[in-house]
């Protein structure tokens, strides 16, 4: 008799030889690709509705999920949160989800709401939140995000909206308006007046409807921006700009590299437009103050006004 243990193959388990079950770590790993999903993640859904009369206080936060804001009746605050649990084989946090869906992160104080606030920090390691609201249009907004998508519908408060990474989408917003992401796309159309609109890394795509001081900044990406009316501010490291709009105040728009279209109609304004490399033209009639120069326009159109002021390190610029 052989009385030495026989060393078994790497992945192989219990008694390969009389028909014993053979099972290899990659079997393994292929039947728990295929086990539901939720055998790894808890998922649950709480609702609130709240009375309000008047003007509205909503601060919302999440760590990771999207926040979705809209319009509501004037008279109710509505809360859909959708919870999802990281599970692992070797963690479960079913039953956090199943705390917070019994106690929802939802106060209310008068007309003064806060969304997600009063959650333990260790929870949320392991749990992330959707959220869908509806909210009197009448609302004035602080939301944020860790790690996912903002969309905001139909404010007529102002909004303060930040996530460190997704994209902000908004649609017919109030004046004073902020929107902010670490990493992401920014598109907002119908915006009521003055805006902050930030990424670190991606295109700004906005309208306005009102006037205001516009401020659109970019560490990388295109900038877009029609109807702006008022002052302007815009800056991106690397990226195309397109800017339309009737200046009521000075207008700066500088990118490090890429093109420049400023379209502003036959009004009274200076230009002063540089290029490092690439041709500045215009086809409105300007009047230049300066040596002819490809790279530089300075002068003025129907005898001078709002100070335009246009720079890219490489890329061409044309006033329209």
């Amino acid at each position: 008799m052989d009385t030495n243990p026989r060393s078994l193959p790497s992945g192989e388990f219990f008694g390969a030889n009389r028909g014993g079950l053979r099972l290899s770590w990659s079997a393994l790993a292929a039947v728990l690709l295929f086990l539901p999903r939720a055998a790894l993640a808890g998922e649950s859904t709480f609702e609130r509705t709240l009375p309000v009369n008047g003007l509205v206080s909503l601060v919302i936060s999440t760590t990771s999920g999207y926040i979705h804001i809209s319009q509501s009746s004037e008279h109710q605050v509505h809360v859909v949160g959708h919870l999802r649990a990281s599970n692992t084989w070797f963690t479960n946090s079913s039953g956090d989800v199943a705390r917070v869906v019994a106690e929802p992160p939802v106060n209310q104080a008068g007309n003064i709401i806060r969304i997600g606030s009063r959650i333990d920090d260790a929870i949320m390691r392991h749990i992330s939140i959707d959220y869908d609201v509806t909210t009197p249009r009448n609302t004035i907004l602080n939301a944020q995000s860790g790690s996912g998508d903002i969309q905001l519908t139909n404010l007529s408060g102002s909004v303060n909206a930040k996530t460190a990474s997704g994209d902000i989408r908004a649609q017919e917003l109030g004046s004073d308006s902020k929107l902010v992401t670490g990493s992401g796309t920014v598109e907002a159309n119908g915006l009521g007046g003055g805006s902050i609109l930030q990424t670190g890394s991606g295109g700004i795509r906005a309208s306005f409807s009102a006037p205001g001081i516009v401020i659109a900044e970019t560490g990388s990406g295109s900038v877009r921006l029609k109807n702006v009316q008022g002052g302007l501010v815009v800056e991106t490291g690397s990226g195309d700009l397109e800017i339309a709009g009737a200046p009521t105040s000075p207008w700066k728009l500088e990118t490090g590299f890429g093109g420049i279209i400023i379209k502003v109609g036959n009004g009274h304004f200076t230009f002063d437009a540089h290029t490092g490399s690439g041709t500045v033209t215009s086809d409105l009639p300007i009047t230049i103050r300066t040596p002819i120069d490809k790279h530089h326009i300075s002068g003025t159109l129907n005898g001078g006004g709002v100070t335009i002021k246009a720079q890219s390190g490489s890329g061409d610029i044309r006033i329209e």
